[in-house]
């Protein structure tokens, strides 16, 4: 049996879980940008842990970081705004965990504590540094819009399974 499940949502899920796991702290934080960072992680240590992915859909190297195009959707509309509880559509955190096998919600877990309280901008400096990004924006411009993928080869080679730490801050 996968430790992933496909269900065709899994990066809105995953976002759900983040969202959900913050508030429960009392952080109100998390904007499109930081939550982008923070789910680019998640399915690195998913990845690199399991050698799955958590989700189908590619990540895209855009100007501030890795991306996922559904999910910036998901989340335009708040903008640079902290993405507020109407994003969990009424769902509790046991419930947005209940998405996710124990092994998975683990490694969720692990990466909050990882990153979760870093500031999008922290997470933003951290992803333009490592391999994966870099690779795939391969000499564009700053600023230059892209829908390369990310790796998922130089994001297994940029991250070990023994001692995952996508950061250092």
């Amino acid at each position: 049996m996968p430790l992933v499940m496909s269900t065709g949502a899994e990066s809105i899920r995953t976002a759900q879980y983040f969202l959900a796991r913050a508030l429960d702290d009392g952080d109100a934080t998390f904007s499109n940008l930081k939550m982008q960072k923070v789910v680019y992680y998640a399915y690195s240590a998913v990845l690199v842990t399991y050698g799955e992915r958590l989700f189908s859909e590619s990540m895209q190297a855009w100007p501030n970081g890795p991306v996922v195009p559904s999910l910036y959707t998901a989340l335009r509309d708040y903008r640079s705004s902290p993405i507020d509880r109407e994003f969990l559509r009424g769902k509790t955190l046991g419930e947005v965990a209940s998405n996710f096998s124990p092994e998975i919600l683990e490694t969720l877990e692990n990466v909050y504590q990882l990153v979760g309280q870093l500031s999008a901008f922290q997470l933003v400096v951290a992803t333009h540094s490592e391999r994966p990004w870099k690779n795939a924006r391969n000499g564009l411009a700053a600023t230059t819009p892209s829908n390369v993928p990310l790796s998922d080869a130089d994001i297994k080679e940029e991250f070990s399974a023994a001692d995952f730490v996508p950061i250092s801050v």
